[in-house]
C-alpha cells in the first residue's frame, strides 16, 4: 500500500497537482483516508530527502549549489505550511466522521441491549401467560368433570322420583279399584263394604302420608342438588373470569378457550335445566 500512495502522490506532483488525501484516494481508486493520510505524510517527509540528492550536481558550483539548496528549502517549508493548512480540515473531518460513527455505533448498541431486554420482557410474559393458560385449563377441565357428575346425579334422582311416583300412581289405582269394588256391593253387604272402606280410607291415608313424606324427602335432595349445581356453576363462573385473565395475555391461545368456555356453558344450561324433578300432586279422591 505505502508503494502506491507513494507513485500516485509523485504522479500527481509530477502534473502539477499537490497530493492531498482525496486526489490520492481518486487516483487509486480505493483506499481509507485513515490508511491514506499518514502515508502521504511519510511521502511529503521523504520528497525532502529525493530533492536533496537530486539537487547534488557535481557541474554546479557550491555557492549556486548552496542557493539552490536554500530555495529549495524555503519551498519546501512552504510546501509543508500549505499542505498542513489543507490537511488540517481533512483530518478534521475525519475526527467528526469518526465521533459520528462512534456515536451511531454506541446508540446502535443502545438500541440493540434494549431490543434484547424488550424480547426477555416478551419471553417472560409469554412463559407467564402460557402457564396462566394452563392452570386455567386444568380448573376448567376439573369442573367440567364435576358438573357432568352432578348431572349423573340428578338424572339418578329423577329416575328414582319417576319409579316412586309409578309405584304410587299404582298404589292409588289400586284403592280406587277396591273402592270401586266395595261401592258395587254396598247393598247386599253393607257392613263389609263399611269396614272395606275404612281399611281403604285407612290405607289411603298411609299412603299419602308415605306419599308426603316421600316427596318432602326428594324435594330436600333435589333443593341439595340445585345448590350444589349452582356452587359448581359459581365455581366455572370464577375459572371463566380467569381464563378470560389467560386469554388477554395469550391472544394466540383465545379460539381454544373461546371453545372450551362454550362447551363448560352448554353443559351447566343442560345441568340447569334437568335439575328441577318433575313433581305430580296426586288427585282427589271424593267418597
Amino acid at each position: 500500500m505505502p508503494g502506491f500512495v507513494f507513485a500516485a502522490a509523485d504522479t500527481l506532483l509530477g502534473a502539477g497537482e499537490r497530493p492531498t488525501v482525496e486526489r490520492v484516494r481518486q487516483a487509486l481508486g480505493r483506499g481509507s483516508p485513515n490508511t491514506i493520510g499518514p502515508l502521504l505524510d511519510m511521502w511529503w517527509m521523504q520528497l525532502a530527502e529525493r530533492l536533496q540528492h537530486r539537487l547534488k550536481m557535481p557541474a554546479v558550483p557550491e555557492a549556486v549549489g548552496t542557493a539552490l539548496a536554500q530555495i529549495w528549502e524555503l519551498a519546501l517549508a512552504a510546501g509543508r505550511q500549505q499542505a498542513e493548512a489543507t490537511l488540517v480540515p481533512e483530518r478534521q473531518r475525519l475526527t467528526d466522521a469518526q465521533a459520528a460513527l462512534a456515536a451511531q455505533l454506541a446508540a446502535a448498541g443502545d438500541q440493540v441491549r434494549q431490543a434484547q431486554t424488550q424480547a426477555q420482557q416478551a419471553t417472560a410474559a409469554t412463559q407467564s401467560a402460557e402457564a396462566a393458560l394452563a392452570i386455567s385449563t386444568q380448573r376448567a377441565d376439573e369442573l367440567a368433570s364435576q358438573v357432568g357428575h352432578l348431572q349423573r346425579q340428578n338424572e339418578e334422582l329423577q329416575q328414582r322420583n319417576r319409579a316412586q311416583e309409578t309405584q304410587l300412581q299404582a298404589a292409588l289405582d289400586r284403592v280406587e279399584q277396591e273402592r270401586t269394588a266395595a261401592a258395587a256391593e254396598r247393598e247386599a253387604l253393607q257392613a263389609h263394604l263399611r269396614q272395606a272402606e275404612d281399611r281403604g280410607f285407612a290405607e289411603i291415608d298411609r299412603l299419602r302420608q308415605e306419599v308426603k313424606a316421600t316427596k318432602a324427602q326428594l324435594s330436600t335432595q333435589a333443593r341439595e342438588h340445585t345448590r350444589a349445581l349452582q356452587a359448581a356453576g359459581q365455581a366455572q363462573r370464577t375459572a371463566e373470569n380467569a381464563q378470560h385473565a389467560a386469554e388477554r395475555e395469550s391472544a394466540a391461545a383465545r379460539a381454544r378457550l373461546d371453545a372450551l368456555l362454550a362447551t363448560s356453558g352448554s353443559r351447566r344450561t343442560t345441568a340447569k335445566k334437568a335439575a328441577t324433578p318433575r313433581q305430580r300432586k296426586p288427585a282427589s279422591k271424593t267418597t
